[in-house]
C-alpha cells in the first residue's frame, strides 16, 4: 500500500504554543494512518503561504495554527491549479478558531489528528475581496481589526479576552466610514461603524453571530451596523460580544454572492484577523477549496 504524502505546517507560537509539547504525538498518528509526513516550521505569516502555494507535491497539506495561519494557507493553496491542490487539514490551536468551530472540529489535537487520518472530505467556500481570499470573515470598522494591535504575549496570557479589551479601547476615539453599494435593485449610501461579510458561522470566538451561515452555499452574509447614535449602537455592540444573535431593524443583515463598497475615505479592511486591501471593496465567493471534517 502506497503510502500518502503529507505536510505538516505548523505556527510555533499559535495559541500560547499549544503544539509544540505535541508534535511527536501529532507526527505519530499521520504515520500510523498511512502518511509519509514532511514538517515545516513557519518562521512568518508570508513563508506559511508561500509554503502553501509550493505543496502540489503532497496529497494533504495540514496546517496547526488559528484563523490567520489558515487565512494564509488558503491564500497560498488557491495559486495551485484545482487538480494538483491538496485537501487541506486543520489542527485548531489558535485563539478563535472560528473555522474549526465552523467545521465542527475536536478541540483535541490528536482527535483532530484522526479526523484528517479519516479522510472525509468537505467542499468549502471561500470568498474574496479583491485579488485576496478568506475563509471566515471580511470585515471593516470598529473592533475588526483588534487581532491585528493586540500584542502577542498579551494574546497568548489572556486568549479571546485580550481582543475585547483591545476594542473597547479603541471606542472613545472611533471615527465612523460611509458607505455606498447596491443590493436588490436598490442603492444604499449610509455611515456605518461596522461592516462585514460572513462566511462561517462565527467572528472572533462569537459563536452564532450568524447562525444561518453556511460554508458550502454560494453566498455570504452581508452585516451592516449603521452609527444610530451611541447609546444605541453600544449596545448593538454588547450584545455581540456577549454572542448574541443581533436582529433589529437597525442592523442591515443579507445574503449575496456579489457585492462592490465604496466608502468615503480610504478604508483597510481586515480578513481572517489579517489585514486586507484597502476600498474600494469587490466581494464575492472565491474557488471551493477540499477540507477535512
Amino acid at each position: 500500500m502506497l503510502s500518502k504524502r503529507l505536510r505538516l505546517i505548523y505556527n510555533p507560537y499559535a495559541g500560547r504554543r499549544k503544539l509544540t509539547g505535541q508534535l511527536d504525538t501529532v507526527i505519530r498518528i499521520f504515520q500510523e494512518s498511512g502518511h509519509e509526513v514532511s514538517v515545516h516550521r513557519a518562521s512568518s505569516p508570508e513563508d506559511i503561504e508561500e509554503t502553501a502555494s509550493r505543496s502540489w507535491d503532497v496529497d494533504r497539506l495540514v496546517i496547526a495554527g488559528g484563523d490567520g495561519s489558515i487565512h494564509q494557507v488558503v491564500n497560498g493553496l488557491v495559486t495551485i491549479p484545482a487538480a494538483q491542490r491538496p485537501a487541506l487539514g486543520i489542527l485548531p490551536v489558535g485563539t478563535a478558531n472560528d473555522l474549526a468551530y465552523a467545521l465542527h472540529l475536536p478541540k483535541s489535537i490528536p482527535e483532530a489528528c484522526k479526523v484528517i487520518g479519516r479522510g472525509n472530505i468537505y467542499s468549502m467556500d471561500t470568498g474574496m475581496v479583491n485579488n485576496r481570499y478568506f475563509v471566515n470573515v471580511a470585515s471593516a470598522g470598529l473592533l475588526t481589526d483588534v487581532s491585528q494591535k493586540v500584542d502577542l504575549r498579551v494574546k497568548n496570557s489572556l486568549g479571546q479576552l485580550a481582543y475585547f479589551l483591545k476594542g473597547i479601547e479603541t471606542l472613545p476615539t472611533y471615527r465612523p466610514f460611509g458607505v455606498e453599494y447596491e443590493y436588490d435593485g436598490q442603492h444604499y449610501h449610509e455611515e456605518v461603524i461596522l461592516f462585514m461579510a460572513v462566511n462561517g458561522l462565527s467572528v472572533g470566538g462569537i459563536r452564532q453571530l450568524v447562525p444561518r451561515a453556511s460554508l458550502s452555499d454560494g453566498k455570504l452574509d452581508i452585516l451592516v451596523v449603521p452609527l444610530v447614535g451611541w447609546p444605541e449602537t453600544l449596545r448593538i455592540l454588547l450584545r455581540i460580544l456577549r454572542g448574541e444573535h443581533v436582529s433589529t431593524q437597525k442592523m442591515k443583515e443579507f445574503q449575496a454572492s456579489e457585492l462592490t463598497v465604496h466608502t468615503d475615505r480610504p478604508i483597510h479592511s481586515d480578513l481572517d484577523g489579517e489585514l486586507g486591501p484597502e476600498s474600494t471593496w469587490r466581494i464575492s465567493v472565491g474557488s471551493k477549496i477540499s477540507v477535512f471534517c
